[in-house]
């Protein structure tokens, strides 16, 4: 393998951020982009001044691409994948990495015999707001952290596919990918029961509209996740009890301090702290060390098949109103 990695990008709605992205890594070389819509493939092609296919088989005939990243509906993730993967191409699925651990296993038995890559976009892991919660929690300074609250919300209708039951869509497959993955990074343990109550509410979809979804963990920490279209007023983005302290965090935005209560020497102080900076090409920075250097791989598929699977718990759940263990 050369010293640069051809790389395909597939949807172009999304996949701009991917493209760009792309052309800071060193080590990777954005070298096509693939969309079924002619006019946003025009476009794409006009702007990133690559080549264009409107198929993933005629990108995978393309001999300079070696690496695939797919910015589609998530039902489409699992098909897409095997198909890059069989072809021997290494490939990056957006989060979520697909709507069902049998899919994801089928995802994983095809890079383990085509022995390529396979890695999901847990870019959010790279978040200020998280990397700083992170920290703090790991500091001591709150003590022995046994309840966690992460929210994201909003008002708002579900648009497009995220719509679509049928293409995955709805906050707790799109966001709660990302609020389970940190949930799973935080955690020390293993999630022993999933509980969760979705609404929907409102706005005339097929999708949830507001979803609380509560982990319980083999440690007995707690992880409350609340996504929400409903919400015109937010919640904190993070508050997380300890057995010294308290810690809130806000919102994403990286200027916004996190404010902490505890005790310092048997002294109650509060305090604020400054966020740790996180940047998202850093996930592109491992994917060419992983490629051309040996590095190991941060987003590894076993962890985002865990997530798809307290997902799956998630939804089943709130279907038969009751806890499911794991």
């Amino acid at each position: 393998m050369g010293g640069e990695i051809g790389v395909c990008v597939v949807g172009y709605g999304m996949g701009k951020f991917h493209c760009d992205a792309i052309k800071q890594t060193d080590g990777l070389k954005l070298v096509a982009v693939c969309d079924i819509d002619q006019e946003r493939l025009r476009v794409a092609v006009e702007e990133q001044g690559v080549r264009g296919y409107a198929k993933l088989r005629e990108a995978l005939n393309d001999d300079e691409v070696e690496l695939v990243v797919l910015v589609t509906p998530h039902d489409t993730h699992a098909p897409l994948s095997i198909q890059a993967m069989d072809a021997g191409r290494h490939c990056i699925v957006e989060k979520v990495m697909c709507l069902s651990v049998k899919e994801a296993d089928k995802m994983i038995e095809a890079r383990d015999r085509n022995g390529v890559l396979l890695s999901v976009f847990q870019n959010r892991r790279w978040d200020s707001d998280y990397l700083t919660v992170k920290r703090i929690c790991e500091s001591g300074l709150i003590g022995e952290p046994f309840e966690f609250q992460s929210c994201v919300g909003g008002y708002g209708k579900p648009r497009g596919w995220r719509a679509s039951k049928r293409h995955g869509g709805g906050m707790l497959y799109d966001w709660g990918a990302h609020l389970v993955d940190q949930a799973l990074q935080l955690v020390r343990g293993n999630v022993e029961w999933v509980f969760a109550n979705l609404h929907y509410r409102h706005w005339d979809v097929e999708v949830e509209t507001h979803s609380q979804v509560w982990l319980r963990f083999d440690n007995g920490v707690l992880f409350n996740i609340e996504l929400s279209n409903l919400s015109r007023i937010q919640r904190p983005r993070w508050r997380v009890l300890g057995t010294k302290g308290t810690l809130v965090k806000e919102s994403f935005d990286p200027s916004d301090r996190a404010k902490v209560s505890t005790d310092v020497d048997g002294v109650s102080v509060e305090m604020q702290i400054e966020s740790v900076r996180g940047n998202w090409i850093d996930y592109y920075r491992n994917i060419a060390d992983v490629l051309l250097r040996g590095a190991e791989l941060i987003v590894k598929p076993e962890e985002t098949r865990e997530v798809v699977r307290v997902i799956e718990a998630a939804h089943k759940s709130a279907k038969l109103c009751k806890p499911i263990k794991l």
